[in-house]
C-alpha cells in the first residue's frame, strides 16, 4: 500500500498542476481581453507555479505511468490550453512519443 501512497500523491499534485495551468491560463486571457495587467500578471504566476508543481510531480513519480485513456485527454488538453508539457505527457502516458500524433 505504501508504493500505491507515493504514486497517489504524485498523480494528485500532477492533476492539480493541470487544473492550475489551465485556471491560470484562463485568469491571463481575461487579463489579456478586459486589459487588465493583475489579472494578467496572476494568470501568469499560477501557470508558472503551475508548471513547477507537475515538475515536481514528475521528479517524484520516478517514472512514467502508461494509460493510454489518460494521455490521450491530456494531449487534447495540452493542445487546447497550449502547454507543450501536457502534450508531451500525454504522449508518453499512451505509450509513445507525442512527436507521432
Amino acid at each position: 500500500m505504501s508504493s500505491n501512497t507515493t504514486d497517489e500523491t504524485s498523480s494528485a499534485s500532477m492533476l492539480h498542476g493541470h487544473a492550475a495551468y489551465v485556471a491560470g491560463a484562463a485568469k491571463e486571457t481575461i487579463g489579456n481581453i478586459s486589459g487588465s495587467a493583475p489579472w494578467q500578471t496572476a494568470g501568469q504566476d499560477d501557470k508558472a507555479a503551475a508548471v513547477e508543481e507537475m515538475r515536481a510531480a514528475k521528479q517524484a513519480s520516478g517514472s512514467q505511468t502508461q494509460n493510454p485513456t489518460v494521455g490521450r485527454v491530456e494531449e487534447m488538453l495540452g493542445k487546447g490550453v497550449g502547454c507543450e508539457g501536457m502534450v508531451e505527457e500525454g504522449g508518453n502516458a499512451k505509450g509513445g512519443s507525442a512527436m507521432g500524433s
